[in-house]
């Protein structure tokens, strides 16, 4: 694809970000469960990340309208950096959740802002349609790198499960450093103060129906996609994966979620993006109410590496319409509101799975899953209806 400077630049950060990423998710789970935690403490320690993404996204996103999205992009890398440090050197649950707040602020600064960058960049550069290209583009290529990812995690595993967290640490600090030499510097309201802000923020999200059923949508199918984060890793070791091929099969979701973000568009362009996201929901549902009743590793791998194709699916329209939903003067701010409300339900939804695993089974768990998924699907078809109505008020705010 022909695509501009400036989305090659955003995909080469974005692609060398994930594979920081990759590398270290790829034992991230068994990292922890290896270090005597339970299910439940996982649960603590991801309900601590949220909580603190959703009370620091409000400060990061206005920050980065207010001083600029390159700064803060730049600031969040060097957090990130330290997170991972500081996981790859930790042994005790207070220590992995001082390092998921760390990672928390550096998410915080980090997510809204690059969105909010690439999107008014385009926009300044009169691209904004090439957005619907360089998302899904973005998406493939980093998760593509997601198979490097998982094989760098296998390889230096087999030293010592702390090497993927500072080898991920690495990657974030030249993702950091790239930012700083080829990114330009953008911002939104300069000249409004915080409180000006998160009011026109949540105005704009409590007015907008498609906005906010969006969100809803968001915060079901993210917390069914949580359950599969959690459980995947200890239930294919639990079941007979060699936990040395933890990294090989993290590369073969990699793969998976890169079928899906190929066949995104296409997709969403024939059946419309709400009935799109309606049946993922429908094929996550599937999913889980599949895999309680498999007990043979390759047969549970491939029905995993089909929840992470939905994913994959999902990722690029969830993206292009939520910033055709937001005014560009608010954009990382809102950006910051609809994701404080997500972490909020996700922080919930992840304590309340961590007790059920522990006190039930990881089965059990699954069938929450597909819970979560069915109760996500009524609201992207909601969102569609009161779609044309948010349109209108965005074009009659717009500036001339």
């Amino acid at each position: 694809m022909a695509l501009s400077k400036t989305s090659r630049q955003y995909i080469a950060f974005m692609a060398t970000m994930n594979l920081g990423f990759y590398v270290f998710q790829s034992y991230y789970i068994f990292f922890l469960t290896a270090n005597g935690l339970t299910f439940t403490d996982i649960s603590l320690i991801f309900m601590g990340n949220f909580l603190a993404l959703a009370l620091l996204n409000f400060v990061a996103g206005n920050f980065a309208d207010r001083h600029g999205r390159k700064k803060a992009i730049l600031l969040g890398g060097l957090i990130n950096v330290i997170g991972f440090v500081v996981y790859g050197l930790s042994s005790s649950l207070l220590l992995f959740l001082a390092a998921e707040i760390i990672l928390a602020g550096s998410s915080a600064l980090i997510m809204g802002s690059v969105e909010a960058w690439f999107v008014d960049e385009l926009n300044a550069k009169k691209r904004l349609s090439e957005a619907s290209k360089a998302f899904p583009a973005n998406s493939s290529i980093s998760n593509i790198l997601g198979i490097l990812g998982g094989v760098m995690g296998s390889l230096v595993a087999a030293y010592a499960l702390n090497l993927p967290m500072l080898a991920g640490a690495v990657l974030v600090g030249v993702a950091t450093a790239f930012a700083l030499l080829f990114f330009t510097e953008n911002y939104g309201e300069r000249g409004s103060r915080f409180s000006g802000l998160m009011k026109e923020s949540m105005a704009h999200v409590r007015h907008s129906a498609a906005l906010r059923n969006l969100t809803y949508g968001e915060m079901f199918r993210n917390s069914a996609v949580i359950v599969y984060l959690i459980v995947y890793q200890p239930y294919l070791v639990a079941i007979g994966l060699g936990q040395e091929y933890l990294g090989i099969f993290f590369s073969i979701l990699a793969i998976s979620i890169v079928l899906g973000n190929l066949l995104s568009v296409r997709a969403a362009d024939r059946l419309g993006r709400h009935r799109m996201l309606a049946v993922i929901c429908m094929m996550l549902f599937a999913a889980y109410i599949t895999q309680p009743f498999v007990h043979d590793y390759l047969i549970a791998g491939a029905l995993f590496a089909f929840t992470g194709f939905t994913t994959g699916l999902a990722m690029p329209p969830i993206i292009i319409w939520r910033n055709s939903l937001i005014p560009s003067r608010i954009r990382a701010s809102t950006l910051a509101v609809l994701s404080s409300i997500l972490n909020l339900g996700a922080g919930i939804s992840t304590l309340a799975l961590g007790l059920i695993i522990d006190s039930t089974s990881m089965q059990v768990a699954m069938y929450l899953g597909a819970f979560l998924a069915l109760a996500a699907t009524p609201f992207y078809l909601i969102a569609k209806k009161h779609e044309k109505g948010t349109r209108d008020e965005l074009a009659e705010t717009a500036p001339a």
